[in-house]
């Protein structure tokens, strides 16, 4: 009987084992589903670049950023032209697939530190981390040209409008106002031929 009980007790640290396996596993995929999430909702599902709601937090992290050692940052919101007859006329999957495309270039002329979003519909934002105006007017024009050039599979040309506005040269006091600068620099953009860049005056 002594040799059973030896094996009960193999048999019960064989099953601990196992059951300690399991729950590792278990909290190690937990890990990965929480991981996961948090991207998701930081994350703009059909671009892959950030939403608005992490663009609002990387702005107010900038301003304070700017109160406390005065480092500039800029701010582009991007308008895509031409986007509605292309979503209506060719269908939703061309639309989808041009906006990833656009998402694309703008990450290949980024630095690491450009916080790229997805603002909504097809209107793109980006914050230029420690950069002037000038900077950002220059990387603006950048992007301009490389979406102007670029040969989208569905034969069409798109061009994007930007608005440009600036820490501290525009706006220091809160980030809304810094959007609704580079807004108002959109809406000229847009009104005054679209395919351009506008800096906020």
């Amino acid at each position: 009987s002594g040799s059973n009980m030896v094996g009960t007790i193999e048999k019960q640290a064989r099953d601990i084992n196992q059951r300690s396996g399991r729950l590792e596993t278990a909290s190690m995929e937990l890990e990965q589903t929480n991981a996961k999430l948090q991207k998701l909702s930081f994350e703009d599902e059909l671009t892959g670049l950030y939403n608005r709601r992490f663009l609002s937090i990387r702005m107010s992290e900038e301003l304070s950023r700017f109160r406390r050692f005065n480092h500039p940052a800029s701010i582009i919101l991007v308008d895509v032209e031409a986007f509605n007859p292309i979503n209506d006329e060719l269908g939703h999957a061309v639309g989808d697939q041009t906006l990833r495309d656009i998402a694309q270039l703008f990450l290949k002329h980024s630095r690491e530190v450009n916080v790229l979003c997805r603002y909504g519909g097809d209107e793109f934002a980006i914050l230029l981390v420690e950069t002037t105006k000038a900077g950002a007017r220059n990387y603006a024009e950048r992007i301009r040209q490389a979406v102007a050039d670029y040969p989208f599979a569905h034969g069409r040309p798109v061009t994007v409008s930007l608005g440009v506005a600036g820490l501290p040269e525009d706006i220091d006091s809160s980030m809304e106002e810094l959007l609704r600068a580079a807004n108002e620099a959109l809406y000229t953009a847009k009104r005054g031929g679209k395919n351009r860049v506008c800096l906020y005056r």
